[in-house]
């Protein structure tokens, strides 16, 4: 019997917009592990669901040989059925609910009485337990906590036959056998996994920027050969009419000497013309094959927090929220001095959001002591509900910095890549990447940014773009800095020097 495979045959598929996403699209899948990555809109989402059937190729095909099982980014299931009817087969499933460590839910338990992650646990259980000769993942790693997270992993590892999964993880990432970019131009496929796609890709890059710079002094050299050539020209042409003036030539001399002078301006103008078209051509070539950096260099001095500044003091914090018996917090402890990056990792529930209100004062402690030690303070969430969505970019800037003028927004959102008509985007119609960006402007670029900037969640939901478009933000900032996130690569490209774990 042949192996199943997945075979993409010059699909093509355009949005009800017009907007092309694949044009003439070739791919193969056979039974390894797949990661897809780009850009957020590029259609990776849409490409799993024409490999579903859910929606049809314009033109070209698809042809699935084997069973498919989607766990798609978000599920709508009824919440009034019990485990057991959830899996359907009590015998195949109950020995392996250990697999998401849900070995010790009862099969007879509504789904209406388990918590959101427990829900989740159950998909992956179930998806992992299916005989599926493919599974198709979109984002399964948004909003797990660390051990499911690193549970998920284990099963992906596991996991023998073939998987297609769409994710901005790179640890997930890492853990394929090949990584398929799907860009505007189509989509390349790189062995390996994601750091073998990192050093493939970076290869790649310099030699299309050298390519590029050879087209750009090509160019330039072909415009300076052109201008000699009519320099040249122009000098016997003014020779030749000085000449007739002159009476050293008769007329019929003269008249030859035109019409060879005409002659050689015709031949010069069509030599020339071609001399551009190819410089030109081959500069279009280079451009295409070059994407636009999103990477963010800023100066942010003013962001520095000296080494021995007192940022943040808390001591014997109790807290519990009223008519449970869970204590959160019990002679909690902790300090921030000088320009520290703490990272918050930890179960769902285990008192990150809490910490971080109680730290802001939007919840009051029961007991103890939290003393900040600077009044420049930003909180960051990861749908940056700081800015107004109906402003542009700019206004908002101008709205959370009222000293400036619009020379300075402009100045200071050119920085963080939104240049001219982009500073006047609406920021609703801005991707989460880039909202999270011009958020970042707003604050860092104020006239006094944050001395403690705290993030929740920043890189749910971005591409990879725009995660280290954010990445190289942050390691510009000075400050002392707290970050919610699972995302173990995030954190160690910001800079992290301290984990606190949330039991």
């Amino acid at each position: 019997m042949s192996q199943s495979q997945i075979l993409i045959n010059q699909m093509s598929y355009s949005l009800s917009t017009g907007n092309v996403l694949f044009n003439k699209l070739n791919l193969a899948f056979s039974q390894h592990k797949s990661g897809l990555i780009g850009r957020n809109g590029v259609g990776k989402s849409t490409l799993i669901k024409l490999i579903l059937g859910e929606i049809f190729p314009q033109s070209g095909s698809i042809l699935t040989e084997g069973k498919l099982v989607y766990l798609p980014q978000s599920l709508n299931i009824s919440l009034d059925i019990s485990v057991a009817s959830f899996f359907g087969v009590e015998e195949k499933f109950q020995n392996k609910l250990s697999l998401f460590g849900l070995e010790n839910i009862p099969f007879d338990r509504p789904l209406k009485l388990l918590s959101g992650g427990e829900i989740t646990k159950l998909l992956l259980t179930k998806t992992f337990s299916s005989d599926a000769d493919f599974l198709l993942l979109d984002e399964p790693t948004n909003h797990l906590d660390y051990k499911t997270r690193h549970k998920l992993y284990n099963a992906i590892i596991q996991w023998k036959r073939g998987l297609i999964v769409v994710s901005h993880d790179r640890a997930l990432l890492n853990l394929m056998e090949e990584i398929i970019e799907i860009t505007s131009l189509g989509a390349n496929s790189f062995g390996g996994n994601y750091d073998d796609y990192e050093k493939q890709k970076n290869i790649i890059t310099s030699v299309n920027e050298q390519r590029l710079c050879d087209a750009k002094k090509l160019l330039q050299k072909n415009k300076s050969t052109i201008q000699d050539s009519r320099e040249k020209h122009e000098k016997r042409k003014s020779y030749g009419i000085k000449l007739k003036r002159s009476g050293s030539i008769d007329k019929m001399a003269a008249g030859s000497k035109k019409g060879r002078s005409e002659r050689t301006q015709s031949s010069l103008l069509i030599k020339n013309e071609r001399l551009m078209d190819q410089a030109e051509n081959q500069l279009k070539l280079a451009k295409d094959k070059i994407e636009i950096s999103e990477a963010i260099n800023v100066d942010l001095a003013a962001t520095t927090v000296p080494n021995g500044k007192v940022i943040l003091e808390i001591e014997d914090l109790n807290f519990s929220y009223p008519n449970t018996n869970h204590i959160l917090f019990q002679h909690f402890n902790f300090e921030i001095h000088g320009p520290k990056r703490v990272a918050l990792m930890g179960d769902n529930g285990s008192g990150k959001t809490t910490l971080i209100k109680l730290i802001l004062g939007q919840l009051e402690k029961q007991e103890g002591k939290i003393f900040i030690g600077t009044e420049y303070v930003s909180y960051l969430d990861q749908n940056a509900s700081l800015l107004n969505p109906d402003l542009s970019v700019l206004d908002n800037f101008l709205l959370l910095n009222s000293n400036a003028s619009d020379n300075d927004g402009y100045r200071c959102l050119a920085q963080f890549l939104f240049r001219n008509v982009s500073a006047r985007k609406i920021v609703r119609e801005l991707s989460g990447g880039e909202r999270l960006r011009a958020l970042l402007a707003c604050v860092l670029m104020s006239d006094h940014p944050p001395q403690l900037l705290i993030l929740d969640e920043p890189t749910n939901h971005l591409d990879l773009n725009s995660i280290k478009s954010i990445e190289s933000a942050l390691k510009n900032y000075l400050g002392a800095m707290i970050v919610v996130s699972h995302d173990e690569k995030f954190l160690e490209n910001i800079g992290i020097n301290q984990i606190l774990r949330m039991c």
